[in-house]
């Protein structure tokens, strides 16, 4: 089969697609050499090492004005002109004749919950129900948002939706199998001490990091730190009004974004990970803190119960309480730690990229049957 796959967001885009996408991709190209792949990409990246040289892989460059633009106008002409069976989009599907499309949305988080997105971001994706409805398949990595996009008519019929869940990286792994040495000088270059609660995330105002940090104060170990590892990025969080609070503004460290490099060790020599989001399509960071042997707390709501299972110790993220006494929980029972240590260990194992792949192709290998699902809307001409 000839098999596009949008992949703009590679170098630069949303951090969660492009960790998708580096980990992604080496597994779906071995294990799928008998096709022809063609990567769209973004042309501002042509200067841009493009790590996959087999003769089956070929390299597109597009002009991306939008995602969306792209999606609808651009990429459909190239896959028309190179005669490709399917093309995998990021979100917003292109629709025409002479292709089947795949839309991989990851979550449609701004129905449920418009208060944590700006009204451009809301604006802009108006459009997304009319075209997912007109796609071939779709493609996302929660029952939790499949069932969101039957409530809210982004498709009529189950059979449509693939779940394709993401997997954890191999980087991630406990303290004793990691780098002692960068280890060292991690802990030496963000002021580690022996113990921390850490948090990885985008810092915005659906990290819920503001109760996060309120639960500090009212955590039972006064000297333990919180680390707070991220990017501030669309609707920013106050939680920095928060830290003039004596009790703990000595208490807390921000490292901004870490490098690839350091962000698995960092995970690695945390005490306990903590991530009170509001609202997640997936959650990636508390597998990657199980993979790393830390125990996690996290939010009771969305998707998080249904990846961590009961791998986890569940708080209410309206409740600052809440949240510290999940972790006060973990401090104190050395039997409840080891025990979600092990847990941990076992349920991220479950999630590998080799999965992703192989759940993904099928989906490809599903939207190019001549059976189409009856409730599919016709595509645009």
């Amino acid at each position: 089969m000839r098999i596009g796959i949008d992949a703009k967001w590679y170098f630069t885009g949303p951090v969660s697609t492009r960790v998708m996408l580096h980990n992604l991709l080496p597994h779906l190209f071995d294990s799928n050499q008998e096709h022809q792949w063609f990567v769209f990409l973004d042309d501002k990246d042509k200067d841009e090492d493009f790590p996959f040289k087999q003769a089956n892989i070929h390299k597109i460059y597009l002009r991306v004005p939008t995602n969306m633009f792209s999606n609808l106008f651009i990429v459909p002409r190239h896959a028309r002109r190179l005669k490709l069976d399917t093309v995998v989009f990021q979100t917003f599907p292109g629709i025409g004749k002479g292709f089947s499309s795949i839309s991989f949305i990851h979550d449609i988080l701004f129905k449920r919950f418009p208060q944590y997105f700006t009204w451009k971001e809301k604006l802009y994706f108006i459009p997304l129900p009319f075209f997912t409805r007109r796609s071939d398949r779709v493609v996302t990595t929660t029952d939790f948002v499949k069932r969101e996009l039957l409530t809210y008519r982004f498709i009529q019929s189950a059979s449509r939706v693939d779940v394709v869940p993401l997997g954890v990286s191999a980087d991630f792994k406990p303290l004793e199998k990691q780098d002692k040495n960068l280890a060292n000088k991690i802990r030496e270059k963000y002021n580690l001490p022996a113990d921390f609660i850490l948090f990885v995330g985008r810092l915005n105002a659906r990290k819920n990091i503001e109760s996060l940090v309120q639960a500090l104060a009212l955590l039972h170990d006064k000297s333990i730190v919180l680390v707070i590892t991220g990017k501030e990025d669309w609707k920013k969080t106050d939680f920095k009004n928060f830290m003039e609070n004596p009790d703990i503004r000595n208490r807390i460290r921000i490292t901004g974004p870490v490098s690839d490099d350091e962000i698995a060790v960092l995970f690695a020599t945390a005490k306990v990970f903590c991530f009170p989001s509001f609202a997640e399509g997936f959650g990636l960071p508390p597998l990657e803190a199980m993979a790393s042997g830390v125990p996690v707390v996290v939010s009771n709501t969305t998707s998080l119960p249904e990846i961590c299972e009961n791998a986890a110790v569940y708080v209410d993220p309206h409740q600052p309480g809440s949240v510290a006494a999940g972790i006060n929980k973990l401090l104190e029972d050395k039997t409840l730690y080891d025990r979600m240590k092990s847990e941990g260990l076992q349920r991220s194992a479950r999630f590998t990229w080799d999965v992703t792949a192989d759940k993904l192709m099928k989906s490809i290998m599903n939207s190019v049957k001549k059976d189409r699902n009856e409730d599919r809307l016709p595509h645009l001409p």
